[in-house]
């Protein structure tokens, strides 16, 4: 075996040890952000919502960037990714038709789905909850 063989098995990542964790607390912090979410609807509309879920994405978008500049697990950057994206896309969705309604417009994106503006802060978290799990799974000790 010569020198270049022994360098791309050392290079090569190698899935990191699992690490037990409780995934209960993202649970009992996911309904809560969710309940004070659709709290803040019923009080002040999707313009409240808006505001929240901004935050929301905004460390979403920190925690990936972070994740994928310093993991060397591939999966855990790739899981990342995808959670940005998807949350990214139903963002996009709460603020396009959450304005609308709340001026009274009817959905602009994917009108025929009458309740999806209302439940995308759902997903959005829902990025947020497998973010989470990502660094108590794989990030450093």
């Amino acid at each position: 075996m010569d020198m270049s063989d022994e360098s791309s098995e050392q290079k090569k990542p190698t899935r990191p040890p699992g690490r037990h964790f409780n995934p209960l607390v993202n649970y009992v912090y996911y309904t809560i952000v969710i309940t004070v979410t659709f709290g803040l609807f019923y009080l002040f509309g999707y313009p409240a919502v808006i505001v929240l879920m901004t935050y929301f994405v905004i460390v979403l978008i920190r925690d990936t960037r972070h994740i994928v500049a310093t993991y060397d697990y591939k999966f855990a950057k790739q899981a990342a990714v995808v959670n940005v994206g998807y949350s990214l896309t139903f963002f996009i969705i709460l603020v396009v038709n959450g304005l609308m309604l709340s001026r009274g417009s009817p959905p602009l994106i994917w009108p025929e789905f009458a309740d999806l503006t209302s439940w995308t802060p759902l997903f959005i978290m829902g990025g947020i909850f497998g973010l989470a799990n990502i660094k108590r799974m794989y990030g450093p000790t």
